[in-house]
C-alpha cells in the first residue's frame, strides 16, 4: 500500500470518528420521545402523514404486531414495485424507450430493492424507465432502509424497555424517512451534483466520436438515486458500471465521500443505542467491535490488491494511476488506483450496501475473499442501516450466553436474563441464513440449470456462485460476475433468497426483543458481566469469527483460499 492508500483510509477514519458521534446525538434526540430537533420543519409534516394514513402514533404494539405491520408492507410494496416494471413499456417518463420487464427478472427485481439489496441482474440505464427509477427504485431504497431503522428501535426497546409492547412500526418509519433519510439525501445530492454526478431527465443523447462513429450518451436523475443507494446501504446503481462510471462517481473526492454516506451512519446508529439506552459506554463498546472488522477485511483486501498478482512481472502488475503506483489494477478505475478501488469497495461489503466502483471478478484470491468475508461474517462491519446493529446485538446475547456459561453466572444483557426461550431464537437466527446459502448455493453447484450460468469453472466458480447467494441472503447486492444470473433459476432461486434474507432475520430479532420485552431489570453487582469493557469485546470478536469459520471455512477453503493456494 502506498501512502496515498493509506492517506485515504486515515481520511475515512477520521471523518467518520467526528461525525458518527454527533450523528448519533441527533438520531438519540429525534428517537427518544418527546420534543425532537427539527420540530418546527418535520413535525407538519408528520402529523400529515399520520393524518393521511389514520396512523396514531402513540398507539404500541407487540412484536408480533410489529412483524405483521413489516411483513404487509413488504408485501405490497414487492407487488405495487413488480407491476411499475412489468408495465414500465406502456407508462409514461420512459425517454429511453425501455420495454417492460419479463416477469422473473421483475420478480427478483422487485424482491432485491424492497429488501434493500439491490442485486441487479439488468443494466439501468437500458433496461428501466426513469419512471421505475424514480417512483420504483428510489422509492423501494428510501423505504429500505426506514425499515431497517425501525426495527433497529423496536429491538432496542424490548431488550432495554420494561413495556410489553416495542413502538409502532409506522410512527417509526415515518419518522426515519422525515427526519433522517429524505434531509440527508437531500443535502448529500447537491453536494454529488456540485462535483459533476449527472441529474436530468434527459433520454440518451448522439455525440460523435473522434474516429467518426456515433455514441449514444445516457443521462437521468443519477445523483438522487446515488445518495440514498449509499445514505440508505442499498446499493442499486443507475448505472450498470455502478460506482466505475463518472456520470456516478466523478473523482475521488465522490469515491471517498460515497464510503462516508455508507459507513457513517450505521456506526451512529450503534452509538444511538448507547445514549438510547442510557449506557454510552455499551454502544460504543459495538462499535469498537464493528470498527476492529471492518479495519481487518478492508485493509485485507487493500494489501492484496496493492501488491497484484505475484506470477505477473513487476513491469505488467504496475500500473501508474495518479496518486497510486503499482497493484493490480485489472478491472478498476485508474481514477482511484487499486488501493482506493478497494477501499471503497470492499469497506462498503461490511454493509448491506454492496456499493461498488470495480469489478469483484477480477480481484485477487485474497481481495476478493476480503470482501467475501465481510459478507459471511454477517455485514456487522457496521452493517446496514439499523440491520447491522440488530444483527450485533443478537450476536452480543449469544456471546453472553456462553460467556456466562464458561464462569457460571446466569448470563444477563442490560439486567435481563437470557434463558432457553432467548436461545431458541438467537440459534434459529445464527443458523437461518447460513442453510440458506449453502443449501441454494449447493444445487446450483450440482444441478445442470445453475451450472450452464457459470462462465469460470472450478474455484472461481465455486466463488461466484457461493457469494451470489450470500450476497442475496445478506442483503448486500454485489456480485462476482462471471455468472450468468438472469435466468430463470437464478432469477426464482435468487429472488426468494432475497425476500428470506431480509424478513428472517427481521422476525426473529423481533420475537427475541418481543421475549425480553417487560422482562424484570436485574441491578447491577459486582457479580454482573460487564459486556462494555475491553474484555467481553474480545470475547464477543472471538465468538463471531469462530462461529463464521466454523460454518464457511470448508466452503471458503474450495473457493477463494483454494485459489490463492492453487494459483
Amino acid at each position: 500500500m502506498t501512502g496515498w492508500d493509506w492517506g485515504q483510509l486515515a481520511f475515512v477514519s477520521a471523518v467518520t470518528v467526528v461525525v458518527a458521534p454527533l450523528l448519533s446525538r441527533y438520531l438519540a434526540a429525534t428517537f427518544r420521545g418527546g420534543p425532537a430537533p427539527g420540530d418546527r420543519v418535520f413535525l407538519p409534516v408528520e402529523r400529515l402523514a399520520f393524518r393521511i394514513t389514520g396512523i396514531d402514533p402513540d398507539s404500541g404494539q407487540t412484536w408480533r404486531g410489529y412483524a405483521m405491520a413489516v411483513l404487509a408492507f413488504g408485501a405490497i410494496s414487492v407487488l405495487f414495485l413488480y407491476a411499475v416494471l412489468r408495465l414500465q413499456g406502456v407508462l409514461p417518463f420512459n425517454p429511453t424507450h425501455a420495454p417492460g420487464m419479463p416477469s422473473g427478472l421483475s420478480f427478483n427485481t422487485a424482491a432485491s430493492f424492497i429488501t434493500g439489496t439491490n442485486w441487479q441482474a439488468y443494466s439501468g440505464e437500458t433496461q428501466a424507465s426513469y419512471l421505475a427509477q424514480m417512483a420504483g427504485l428510489v422509492v423501494a431504497q428510501f423505504t429500505a432502509a426506514g425499515v431497517g431503522l425501525a426495527v433497529a428501535l423496536a429491538v432496542i426497546r424490548g431488550i432495554s424497555g420494561g413495556s410489553r409492547t416495542i413502538g409502532n412500526f409506522w410512527a417509526d418509519l415515518t419518522r426515519s424517512l422525515v427526519r433522517v433519510f429524505v434531509p440527508i439525501s437531500v443535502i448529500a445530492a447537491l453536494v454529488l451534483v456540485s462535483q459533476g454526478a449527472v441529474q436530468n431527465i434527459h433520454g440518451f443523447r448522439t455525440a460523435a466520436t473522434v474516429a467518426g462513429g456515433t455514441q449514444h450518451i445516457p443521462g437521468g436523475p443519477v445523483a438522487s438515486m446515488e445518495v440514498i443507494k449509499l445514505l440508505g446501504t442499498n446499493g442499486g446503481s443507475f448505472y450498470g458500471a455502478g460506482g466505475a462510471h463518472p456520470f456516478e462517481n466523478p473523482n475521488g473526492f465522490t469515491n471517498m465521500f460515497d464510503l462516508l454516506l455508507v459507513i457513517v451512519l450505521p456506526f451512529a446508529i450503534a452509538l444511538m443505542f448507547g445514549r438510547l439506552i442510557g449506557r454510552r459506554r455499551q454502544g460504543r463498546a459495538i462499535v469498537v467491535v464493528m470498527a476492529i472488522l471492518f479495519a481487518g477485511h478492508t485493509l485485507i483486501s487493500m494489501q492484496a490488491e496493492a501488491h497484484g498478482n505475484q506470477l505477473l512481472p513487476a513491469s505488467v502488475s504496475q500500473v501508474a494511476s495518479g496518486h497510486n503506483l503499482g497493484g493490480n489494477m485489472e478491472g478498476k478505475e485508474s481514477r482511484f488506483g487499486a488501493g482506493g478501488s478497494a477501499l471503497m469497495t470492499v469497506g462498503t461489503m461490511g454493509t448491506t450496501a454492496g456499493a461498488t466502483d470495480s469489478a469483484l471478478d477480477s480481484y485477487t484470491p485474497i481481495g476478493g475473499a476480503g470482501a467475501f468475508v465481510a459478507i459471511l461474517l454477517g455485514e456487522i462491519s457496521p452493517g446496514g442501516d439499523g440491520g447491522g446493529l440488530y444483527s450485533m446485538l443478537v450476536l452480543v446475547l449469544l456471546a453472553v450466553f456462553l460467556a456466562g456459561l464458561m464462569v457460571g453466572r446466569t448470563p444477563e444483557f442490560l439486567g435481563k436474563k437470557i434463558r432457553a426461550p432467548q436461545m431458541s431464537l438467537i440459534i434459529a437466527y445464527v443458523l437461518a441464513l447460513p442453510i440458506i446459502i449453502l443449501v441454494l448455493g449447493s444445487l446450483s453447484l450440482v444441478l445442470s440449470v445453475g451450472t450452464k450460468s457459470i462462465l469460470n469453472p472450478g474455484m472461481h466458480g465455486l466463488t461466484e456462485v457461493t457469494y451470489a447467494f450470500a450476497s442475496a441472503a445478506q442483503n448486500n447486492g454485489s456480485a462476482f460476475a462471471g455468472l450468468s444470473a438472469n435466468t430463470p433459476w437464478y432469477n426464482t432461486m435468487l429472488g426468494l433468497t432475497l425476500l428470506a434474507g431480509r424478513f428472517v432475520p427481521i422476525v426473529l430479532s423481533l420475537a427475541i426483543a418481543g421475549s425480553l420485552a417487560g422482562a424484570r431489570v436485574h441491578a447491577q453487582t459486582r457479580a454482573t458481566l460487564d459486556t462494555a469493557g475491553p474484555t467481553f469485546v474480545a470475547f464477543l470478536l472471538g465468538v463471531i469469527l469462530i462461529m463464521g469459520g466454523l460454518i464457511y471455512l470448508p466452503m471458503l477453503i474450495l473457493g477463494p483460499i483454494g485459489e490463492r493456494i492453487v494459483g
